[in-house]
């Protein structure tokens, strides 16, 4: 093992909870209950096709990270599909605009939560909190978040399924339950809504990075992704369908806190509170996810020389990626800086999306490039029924970004602020690539990758035994 190799320790259920983890927010309960408001108990249709499409794009996902288990992810596999430029135009704009973005939100809305029961308590106080404490736990190595996010995903999923269940069947609720036209908007706003549905569940992707630390991660790994991915569909689809018996459809559209605003409808003062508790989780869960896989696309991008060398530093001991860890955190510090409302942080979300689908639309084009280039290498995980998965996955993903918000003016608004990250992204990437005198458009051969000689790797293109050699790297 090398000075900056990482140790294997996540097995399926701490896998599971990294999927989960980010997935799982804050930021998507309010989502959840705003898009239920819109679009009604219909939109669970929005969220179903939402959850298809995303099972196709961790197929994508998991065939990639199952024969190159790099901690780059994405970066990885566009850099020997498309080469440098399009490798960083992928993670920064599909992880960094996350993390600046709609992931900053996430321990500002915590702290809004607590703020809501606790009045004289600091949001800021407990955003920051939040944030240090799950920098130091991170710090400390992997092995001690997965034990942390283990907890903290199944109590956030176990208490909104069961919250959701006992609502729709009327135990213990102070609120009467009320009949609801099933789809009030017609299906023209239900397939308008897929992007709403898709931030349900973006980020399921978000263990592949974590490929070196992950025991079998051909096996794990799908199986954490489409496990997570149908768990989260449930326990959303379950508390949303609930309070949208118990609240106006109106009032949940418009309130900045929906999921509150159920809660207090089924269960009074006590289910508010859970709902605060369970918002908080949300948050911390996602706080998490971003402070343990980010810094990992970062390490694997500046290990072939895409970003600065100090992303490289693996701590001695803890071996974790420190620089990339702290430069996470200091981008979730953002909300600390601006004048946060509900309109805010909707667009950014949304902003978020936007680049975020566009980097889904890469891994999946880089699934059929790879095919092409190496039709031969071992893929321990095969994506079924190859290429149609990966060509319904592009077409629902740009179909998403094109109706990312039926409003003209806020889509103007959102496609202006994810250009504009774009536009910075892209600067860069060609800017550092001219400097470094690396070719744009150059795919990096699997060899030059991984340090495995040129006929090891010329074999495997045509000799499927011969591609047991990359099971070593």
């Amino acid at each position: 093992m090398t000075s900056t190799s990482l140790n294997r320790t996540l097995g399926f259920w701490r896998a599971f909870a990294t999927c989960t983890g980010l997935v799982v927010a804050g930021t998507t309960m309010v989502s959840l209950g705003y898009s239920m408001g819109l679009v009604g108990p219909a939109f669970m249709v929005s969220a179903l096709i939402a959850m298809f499409v995303s099972i196709l794009v961790s197929f994508s996902y998991a065939e990639l990270s199952s024969f190159m288990p790099g901690a780059g992810m994405i970066g990885d596999y566009t850099l020997i599909a498309m080469g440098p430029f399009m490798a960083i135009v992928s993670v920064l704009g599909g992880y960094i605009v996350l993390v600046s973005a709609a992931g900053a939100m996430e321990s500002i809305t915590a702290g809004l939560a607590v703020q809501s029961l606790f009045p004289s308590i600091s949001a800021t106080i407990v955003a920051i909190t939040m944030l240090v404490l799950f920098l130091v736990v991170n710090l400390v190595g992997v092995g001690v978040f997965g034990s942390v996010q283990v907890l903290i995903t199944g109590s956030m999923i176990i208490g909104t399924s069961i919250m959701g269940l006992l609502g729709l069947l009327s135990i213990g609720t102070v609120g009467e339950i009320q009949s609801v036209p099933f789809n009030p908007k017609g299906w023209e706003v239900v397939f308008q809504s897929l992007a709403l549905g898709i931030w349900l569940f973006v980020g399921i992707e978000y263990v592949a990075p974590m490929a070196e630390e992950v025991v079998e991660p051909e096996k794990t790994i799908p199986k954490a992704m489409i496990f997570g991915l149908l768990t989260i569909f449930v326990a959303d689809m379950l508390f949303g369908q609930a309070i949208a018996h118990y609240v106006p459809l109106n009032i949940l559209e418009s309130s900045t806190a929906p999921q509150v605003e159920g809660a207090r409808a089924m269960f009074g003062h006590i289910g508010a509170v859970f709902i605060v508790l369970i918002t908080v989780l949300a948050s911390a869960s996602s706080v998490s996810s971003h402070l343990a896989a980010v810094p990992r696309m970062l390490y694997g991008l500046a290990r072939e020389g895409l970003l600065p060398k100090a992303f490289t530093y693996v701590h001695p001991q803890f071996r974790t990626p420190w620089v990339g860890i702290i430069a996470v955190f200091a981008l979730l510090c953002i909300p600390f800086l601006l004048s946060i409302d509900m309109d805010l942080i909707a667009t950014l979300i949304l902003a978020s999306c936007v680049t975020w689908l566009l980097s889904y639309v890469i891994a999946q084009i880089n699934v059929i490039i790879l095919r092409r280039r190496y039709p031969n290498i071992k893929r321990p995980f095969r994506t079924p029924l190859f290429p149609i998965p990966q060509l319904i996955g592009i077409a629902a993903c740009l179909y998403m970004i094109l109706t990312i918000h039926p409003e003209t003016e806020m889509k103007l608004r959102i496609y202006a602020i994810s250009g504009g990250f774009m536009l910075l992204i892209v600067t860069y990437a060609i800017c550092w690539l001219r400097y470094k005198r690396i070719p744009l458009f150059r795919p990096v051969p699997l060899e030059q990758l991984y340090g495995l000689s040129t006929t090891e790797v010329d074999q495997a293109r045509t000799t499927p035994s011969s591609a047991k050699a990359l099971e070593h790297v």
